[in-house]
């Protein structure tokens, strides 16, 4: 349980980096590098990657921040036949 919660404020952190509001802020700090380079001269496709991976890090973050953990039990032995 408490690992599925790490992750899942692991991926919304990598949403909060990957917002493409926050790509103004990032394109500069990137600047003389050959990532920074790339982005400079295709916007468009970084700014693209950006949203896409932003909306997959926040349905994965969602996702494992809202499982149901409830009929997880690590103390009760399984049954003959159950979970095989």
């Amino acid at each position: 349980m408490m690992r599925d919660t790490l992750k899942g404020v692991g991926w919304f952190l990598v949403a909060l980096v990957t917002c493409p509001c926050h790509l103004v802020l990032i394109l500069p700090l990137l600047a003389g590098t050959a990532l920074g380079a790339y982005f400079m001269a295709y916007k468009t496709v970084a700014i693209i990657a950006f949203m896409l991976l932003f909306a997959f890090s926040l349905y994965m973050g969602w996702k494992r921040m809202t499982q149901d953990h409830s009929s997880v039990d690590c103390c009760t032995p399984k049954q003959r036949g159950e979970g095989e």
